[in-house]
């Protein structure tokens, strides 16, 4: 399971872990299933059906939900009560970045309208959310370090290919597969627009609708487009001063993710705002 953390690169890791031959990846890409209830047992056999694996596959899926404290608490009990022998993997991208992507993430789907210096200090989420050893601690002293695998998000994208070779040997799958995976960026929240209505997206991703879609000229669904979606054209400015005070709220937790890598995180550090 992937189980975070939001904005870190979990949809393209999800993507590229699904092309390999021995992961059968969940459909959806996020179950969102044990983060919900307390009483998890009864709804395992609507859960189990993402996933259609074929011999010898093990099964993924990506729920970033299943990090979020203390919106959602206790789910780390649920998940070893379903399986104490879970590999876990958890990326983490420079906190104060996570929260600018959140943001993003929030304006673009019309959740948000406040410019940065008002939001995000309003709304708790955003900085708990970057909390990362807050958030992993309870799964590491649950599972034991051995199952719980820590990724840097840009470590990650800078070497996509000794990442995934990573995740292979944790998961004791054949790295080869992996050679043949292409870079992923997925849901990204500037440049792309964004369907506002949930009928909309869900119209939009049909089949039919797919087939129909060469055939509507351009002129139609410019203007359809424009008044059903939100699209950012830049990413958001955080103030050097913003930037400086999340860092601040952050840095204690940073500190405890060093401590579990066993290494100082200079790249999250170098730009001085320590």
């Amino acid at each position: 399971m992937i189980i975070g953390a939001q904005k870190c690169g979990t949809t393209s890791l999800a993507a590229q872990l699904a092309q390999h031959p021995g992961i059968c990846f969940s459909q959806p890409k996020e179950p969102l299933y044990f983060h919900k209830v307390q009483d998890w047992q009864p709804g395992l056999e609507a859960y189990h059906r993402c996933f259609s694996p074929r011999e010898g596959q093990i099964c993924g899926e990506a729920s970033t939900m299943y990090t979020f404290l203390p919106e959602f608490q206790g789910t780390h009990n649920r998940l070893h009560a379903y399986n104490p022998q879970l590999k876990l993997i958890y990326v983490m991208r420079h906190p104060v970045d996570r929260v600018i992507s959140n943001y993003a993430h929030d304006r673009v789907r019309g959740l948000i309208k406040d410019p940065p210096e008002v939001a995000v200090l309003r709304d708790p989420v955003y900085i708990n959310r970057s909390r990362y050893c807050v958030q992993i601690r309870p799964y590491i002293e649950l599972f034991g370090c051995k199952q719980v695998l820590l990724l840097v998000f840009e470590e990650y994208v800078s070497d996509q290919l000794r990442t995934l070779v990573q995740i292979a040997t944790y998961l004791g799958l054949p790295p080869e597969p992996f050679k043949e995976v292409g870079a992923e960026s997925k849901h990204r929240s500037v440049g792309e627009w964004y369907l506002k209505y949930r009928l909309a997206r869900e119209l939009v991703g049909s089949p039919a609708f797919q087939r129909a879609r060469p055939h509507v000229p351009a002129a139609i669904r410019r203007p359809v487009r424009n008044l059903l979606s939100n699209k950012l054209e830049e990413k958001p400015s955080f103030s050097p001063s913003l930037r400086q005070t999340l860092w601040r709220f952050l840095e204690d937790d940073v500190r405890g993710i060093e401590e579990l890598l066993g290494r100082r995180l200079d790249l999250w550090r170098e730009e001085g705002i320590e």
